[in-house]
């Protein structure tokens, strides 16, 4: 028997970049790819292993830039193995398909880890936000303040997801939402060069590094926090025209945009995480994914 490989690398690895140690400070795990079409989170990830090396660690920063590289080559959320999609089936199981054994792999390389932030994309209609479980456990809102992205969405609670079943096993988790990805792997380098800005201000707030250049958390009354997505979908086929950005901020009763000459009002104070561009728009597709405003008593 042979053996040929004619693409390297092998879809069936992944690769793990590891700075200094953890006997002076925390570790935590950067993963991006778990999705291989959201590009600009797997960028932001190649930018950090470029830009570590030019600092003095006080801990351990491991890096996986593409979690799951079958996806990435065919550009695609979910595996063309078995068609599933990674982040809904953590931790794994060493025994069940590629998809299966990949999620089990990645879950036992983050074990040690006292953080894990999972970087991704929510596609070029979207906008940049954390997913959070502040209101299941209380130390997310620390973690959402070293971050300091403005917007904290409160995930829907899928189960099997990286940094869900990372919290529920007490370790420091969250999923950062970038602009980009879908539909083609676009990568957006604005939004990766404030991502990159606050990856290093999470690093400098949790002792990892020291700069006096790099900002360290932020003030809880400076972000905002956010209930469950929800989406407004067409009732009829029309031309969509949006009157607002994703990552505005909105009151009940604002005007998103139109469907033909009928206004879409925002249902309550809330965020646009992602609006659709102008376009002939059919029933039951989506314009506007949106969270409501959350008041912490």
């Amino acid at each position: 028997m042979k053996q040929i490989t004619f693409q390297s690398p092998s879809l069936s690895t992944y690769d793990v970049y590891e700075f200094g140690d953890n006997e002076n400070g925390p570790e935590i795990v950067f993963t991006a790819g778990i999705h291989g079409v959201e590009q600009t989170a797997i960028y932001v990830a190649f930018q950090l292993i470029e830009l570590l090396p030019n600092y003095s660690l006080k801990g351990k920063v491991k890096i996986i830039p593409i979690v799951n590289k079958a996806a990435y080559f065919n550009r695609t959320r979910t595996s063309p193995y078995d068609n599933l999609d990674l982040n809904r089936i953590f931790p794994g199981d060493k025994d069940g398909s590629q998809s299966m054994q990949l999620a089990h792999a990645i879950w036992q390389e983050t074990r040690a880890a006292d953080y894990i932030i999972d970087l991704h994309c929510c596609g070029e209609h979207g906008s940049n936000y954390v997913m959070s479980l502040y209101q299941d456990y209380e130390a997310q809102y620390k973690l959402a303040r070293q971050i300091g992205i403005k917007h904290i969405v409160r995930s829907g609670g899928a189960s099997g997801q990286l940094f869900l079943e990372a919290c529920k096993v007490g370790q420091q988790a969250a999923l950062l939402e970038l602009k980009g990805g879908q539909p083609d792997g676009m990568v957006d380098l604005e939004t990766a060069k404030f991502a990159i800005k606050r990856m290093f201000s999470l690093l400098n707030s949790i002792g990892v590094i020291e700069s006096n250049s790099v900002e360290t958390e932020v003030a809880i009354e400076d972000l905002i926090f956010h209930e469950n997505i929800e989406t407004i979908r067409a009732n009829q086929h029309g031309f969509f025209n949006p009157e607002r950005h994703s990552g505005e901020h909105c009151y009940k009763g604002d005007v998103l945009g139109k469907l033909d000459n009928v206004e879409i009002l925002a249902p309550y104070d809330g965020l646009i995480t992602a609006i659709n561009y102008p376009r002939y728009t059919f029933s039951g597709e989506r314009m506007i994914r949106y969270a409501k405003l959350y008041e912490i008593n």
